[in-house]
């Protein structure tokens, strides 16, 4: 049972690490890092869904009001940029960052980390 589960964990990083791989090497806004992430994305996504992640975690009840702000004031943001053409969106405020491909890289590890994060949640509750 182990061994199953080590070799699981090994696929996965090495999946993520060739993800994160293409993405530095493919460069911006490019076909190849744009087919690794959404690759990557669709399988954690079906994953996640497989295994009903989250379904058996507790309600986030008051805890998730932080997140909410946080995602109402990105929208707000993106909003206002398509009133005002010379307010940057939150891509391109992002660019000079992502400039560096260890940098995109590393965003990428992060963003399949998260994702990781979401699938492994409790799933399904088992009747008691």
């Amino acid at each position: 049972m182990g061994c199953s589960r080590l070799l699981r964990r090994l696929t996965c990083a090495t999946a993520a690490a060739a993800c994160a791989a293409t993405v530095a090497v493919a460069g911006e806004l490019s076909a190849g890092a744009l087919l690794a992430v959404t690759a990557a994305g669709l399988v954690v996504a079906g994953v996640g869904l497989a295994r009903r992640a989250g379904a058996a975690a507790p309600p986030v009840g008051r805890r998730g009001a932080p997140w909410l702000v946080w995602l109402v004031a990105a929208a707000a943001w993106e909003l206002a940029t398509l009133a005002d053409d010379d307010r940057p969106t939150l891509s391109d405020l992002a660019d000079p960052v992502l400039a560096h491909p260890a940098a995109r890289a590393a965003a990428t590890l992060g963003w399949l980390a998260a994702g990781a994060w979401l699938v492994a949640r409790p799933g399904r509750r088992r009747p008691g």
